[in-house]
C-alpha cells in the first residue's frame, strides 16, 4: 500500500495511516492491502486495527460470537504461504459490541493505534449519545492517548480532509498550467498559420 495521506487514509492522530498487518502476519484490510482504509462498499467499515494475538483481554471472535477465525492462518502479508492472523482490521461496529460484551476497555485485546482509521472516530462522533459508541470513542482515546471526543466533528473532518485538499489544489494547478500551455501553443499555431498565409499571399502577389 501507499504511505501517502488522503482523507480516508489518515489515522486517529491525523497523520498518515500506518499498515495494520506486517511481515510474518496474515494480510489484512478490506481489500487485503494491509491497511484499514475507508472503502466504498465496505459496509462493515473495517477501520479498527487490533492485535488479535494479544492476551490482555477477551478473544475478539469468541466475545463477539463469531467462529474462531481470529486464531486461524491466512495468506501472508508478504504473499505466498499462510501466516497467523495477528494485527487485523476489524469492523468498527463490531468493535463497539466487543467492548460492551467484554466488560469494558480494560478487558479487550491490544489496539494498534497508528493503524486505526480517522473515519472510525468520525463515525463514533456521529453517533454521540449512544452509550456503546461513546464508550468505543473513549476507549480509543484512553488506549491511544489521543483526544477525540472534545474535538468537534468539523475539526476532525477538516484535519482528515487537509491532505486531500492539498492534493486537489495541486491537481487544479496542474490542470490550469496545462490549459495555459495548450492555449499558448494553440495561439502560436494560429499566428504561425496566419504568417504563412500572409507570406504565401505576398509571394503570389509578386509572382
Amino acid at each position: 500500500g501507499s504511505d501517502s495521506a488522503e482523507s480516508s487514509v489518515l489515522n486517529i492522530y491525523g497523520g498518515p495511516l500506518e499498515q495494520c498487518s506486517h511481515s510474518g502476519m496474515a494480510l489484512t484490510g478490506f481489500t487485503r492491502d494491509g491497511y484499514c482504509t475507508d472503502i466504498n462498499g465496505d459496509t462493515g467499515s473495517h477501520h479498527i486495527c487490533i492485535d488479535l494475538s494479544s492476551t490482555t483481554g477477551g478473544n475478539f471472535c469468541s466475545v463477539t460470537g463469531q467462529s474462531d477465525w481470529c486464531s486461524s492462518s491466512m495468506t501472508c502479508h508478504d504473499g505466498g504461504g499462510l501466516c497467523p492472523v495477528q494485527d487485523w482490521c476489524v469492523c468498527q461496529w463490531a468493535f463497539a459490541s466487543y467492548l460492551q460484551y467484554a466488560g469494558g476497555c480494560d478487558k479487550i485485546q491490544d489496539l494498534v493505534c497508528e493503524a486505526i482509521n480517522m473515519q472510525a472516530a468520525l463515525a463514533y462522533k456521529s453517533m454521540a449519545g449512544i452509550t456503546k459508541y461513546d464508550n468505543a470513542l473513549r476507549c480509543i482515546e484512553s488506549r491511544c492517548g489521543v483526544s477525540l471526543s472534545k474535538t468537534g466533528t468539523s475539526a476532525l473532518l477538516a484535519k482528515a480532509m487537509n491532505n486531500k485538499a492539498g492534493i486537489v489544489y495541486a491537481s487544479s494547478l496542474l490542470i490550469a498550467a496545462s490549459a495555459v500551455a495548450f492555449f499558448t501553443w494553440n495561439r502560436t499555431q494560429q499566428m504561425q498559420g496566419k504568417r504563412e498565409h500572409l507570406v504565401k499571399s505576398m509571394t503570389e502577389s509578386y509572382a
